[in-house]
């Protein structure tokens, strides 16, 4: 099959994890066989951006007239924010630019992913050319303008302003151009088919990523190991919980040899950088990849998941799952999906620095207190590989070229 796929940025520009997410699907599939080409954004001064493939990937890359460019929204004022919005909830030159790849390349569908910044309009101007279409939610960007569902205070939002319910309606109202509606989490789908998304049809398809080769080596490494030593892998930013995190390790006893390693950037990393120069027990090391992020996994006994909004499908848990790590993480959103209480890690309700403090304590205790977590820890990371998420989608994809009447198998 020819399959065009649209996500706002894609490597090497990255913001999160959905466009790694997005990056392994699109590589497996040009594995397969499939003709994948990737449409995404760059920012005004870098066009004409190069069409170019990377790792099988034909990747196209415009600039959506905007006041801005989307990854760099950071610190912009709120009324240009505003008028972002509102160019974005149908911006018909994304459309026109995303076309103009259609009606050259005549792909068989269109998957899209993050798509703020990139315009819901992209789907009308897919379904006018008789191409289906299946979205991909990553994140809350249909029903709150920031994303998150969070308020200004960081606290779960209940009561969207007249500007938000205008915002979540009319993105709502465009799921009808969906064919296939697709989260990787059963929360997110649930929320939003409460909201009243108006797809054709939808399906939980859990995200997949790389395992280590020798899996089975990390995790016995575990087992055998330290479980006084934590980390917290994340952006640094109020609604990961990072705050929380560091609420809790002022509540441990110091006697108890207890270690956290903080790893990551955002706006909170001066608090962050203070917090571990006041105290010797944290280590904050910034910004990790590669052969870093390695050995800083390998190290730890358990991941810390304090999120304090809905998150969906953290990347996260299954990376600590294939290092043999526990994780103890916040009970919201989909994250109690992903962790298997008193085997694959803990759960505590989201902002209760007292209650996680209490865990990371009885935990260094007792390290028996998860037993045989690194069989648990292994099990858990082999339920979500890139290729268990490949087969998942090609059935929908099949499904979709066919008419969609084997969705009801595919899902």
């Amino acid at each position: 099959m020819h399959i065009l796929v649209a996500n706002n940025v894609y490597p090497p520009i990255v913001a999160g994890g959905a466009e790694l997410i997005v990056a392994y699907l699109c590589e497996e599939l040009a594995r397969r066989k499939h003709r994948v080409t990737v449409v995404s954004t760059c920012a005004p001064d870098m066009e004409p951006y190069p069409v170019e493939t990377r790792n099988g990937v034909e990747v196209i890359r415009f600039f959506p007239s905007n006041v801005y460019w989307s990854f760099n929204r950071v610190g912009e004022p709120r009324l240009k924010k505003l008028i972002w919005h509102v160019r974005d909830a149908w911006n018909t030159e994304s459309s026109r630019r995303l076309h103009a790849v259609m009606e050259s390349g005549r792909p068989d569908l269109l998957h899209t992913h993050v798509i703020d910044g990139m315009s819901a309009s992209i789907w009308g101007r897919a379904h006018r050319a008789g191409i289906p279409v299946i979205h991909t939610a990553h994140d809350y960007h249909l029903l709150c303008p920031r994303a998150f569902l969070l308020s200004k205070q960081w606290q779960i939002c209940s009561r969207p302003t007249i500007p938000c319910r205008l915002y979540r309606n009319w993105h709502l109202g465009t799921t009808r151009y969906v064919d296939l509606f697709v989260s990787p989490s059963r929360f997110l789908l649930d929320l939003h088919k409460q909201a009243g998304i108006r797809p054709l049809n939808s399906a939980v398809v859990h995200n997949g990523i790389p395992l280590p080769d020798n899996i089975v080596q990390l995790n016995d490494h575990h087992a055998a190991g330290t479980r006084t030593r934590f980390i917290l892998l994340t952006r640094l930013t109020v609604e990961k919980g990072v705050r929380v995190a560091l609420a809790a390790m002022a509540q441990v006893p110091r006697r108890l040899g207890i270690e956290l390693t903080i790893a990551g950037k955002g706006p909170l990393e001066e608090e962050v950088r203070a917090a571990a120069a006041r105290d010797p027990r944290i280590r904050f090391i910034g910004f990790i990849e590669g052969e870093e992020k390695y050995r800083a996994l390998t190290q730890a006994g358990y991941l810390l998941l304090p999120s304090l909004w809905y998150e969906n499908a953290p990347v996260a848990i299954i990376e600590a799952a294939a290092y043999g790590l526990g994780v103890i993480g916040s009970a919201i959103g989909g994250i109690p999906e992903f962790i298997e209480p008193n085997r694959t890690g803990l759960l505590f309700p989201p902002g209760d620095a007292e209650s996680l403090a209490n865990i990371m304590i009885r935990l260094a205790r007792s390290p028996a207190m998860l037993p045989a977590l690194a069989d648990h820890a292994r099990a858990l990371a082999k339920r979500f590989t890139v290729g268990r998420m490949t087969d998942a989608y090609e059935r929908h994809y099949v499904a979709l070229r066919s008419g969609g009447t084997a969705f009801a198998a595919a899902s």
